[in-house]
């Protein structure tokens, strides 16, 4: 099975909570794909961000390789594919996409109940891992890069930074689900430094994710709930 791995990056800061919801709409300033067959990564961007047609163009190239490809994400489903949809106005065409491809996180979250991060994934089959160090359009190395800093950088003008750190996330993550494709696990140290597996069935989407059994989430204080994740959809989707 070919691949195709998704993700954007936002126009706005996250508040520190997390809830993305509460100063929606984000806006896109740049999207990815990378490819597990070889061909070349597509890249989507706007300045200062994507405008409602350039999201709908790409809500229309996703629906076209989803025919050949299945789509991949990480935590693709309660983030990238929303924001898509809310930008876009396309709902139920992100609803679709989102149900039909495979997002790695969320198969990890319904199994164990708490969210992992894609480092913690990469590291676990010895991979590079998110890049850290890009360097700006006056030579500065930045050392420290992570995803919190793309919004600030894109509305600097550091476009080439923010696009090389999301190439390395999408081609990272192909590398990723083709360990997981040979294995037929995601694995991770914890923090108490134990091994942990979680088992991926092939084509594993969304849609079958909720097949999932729910575990014992009754010891954490504010678990994720399934529900949370799709409750952008329409109901008769």
């Amino acid at each position: 099975m070919n691949y195709a791995a998704f993700d954007i990056e936002i126009a706005k800061d996250l508040p520190e909570n997390g809830r993305w919801q509460d100063v929606a709409p984000l806006g896109i300033t740049c999207a990815a794909i990378a490819f597990s067959d070889g061909r070349k990564p597509q890249f989507y961007t706007g300045i200062p961000s994507m405008s409602r047609l350039d999201c709908q163009k790409l809500v229309r190239e996703l629906e076209d390789l989803s025919g050949q490809y299945r789509l991949l994400t990480w935590n693709g489903c309660g983030f990238d594919f929303a924001v898509l949809a809310q930008e876009s106005g396309l709902i139920e065409e992100c609803a679709r996409l989102a149900l039909d491809h495979i997002d790695l996180m969320l198969t990890v979250t319904f199994t164990k109940g708490w969210y992992l991060s894609l480092e913690k994934a990469l590291k676990g089959y010895g991979l590079k891992g998110k890049r850290k160090v890009v360097t700006l359009k006056d030579g500065t190395v930045l050392e420290d890069m992570h995803g919190e800093k793309a919004p600030r950088l894109w509305a600097a003008g550091e476009h080439e930074a923010v696009l090389t750190y999301l190439a390395d996330d999408v081609g990272e993550l192909i590398k990723l689900m083709n360990a997981v494709d040979k294995t037929g696990w995601i694995r991770w140290t914890s923090n108490s430094g134990k091994l942990q597996t979680v088992s991926i069935p092939k084509s594993c989407t969304v849609q079958r994710c909720f097949d999932i059994p729910k575990p014992d989430t009754s010891w954490m204080s504010d678990p994720p709930t399934r529900e949370q994740f799709v409750k952008w959809m329409p109901e008769d989707i």
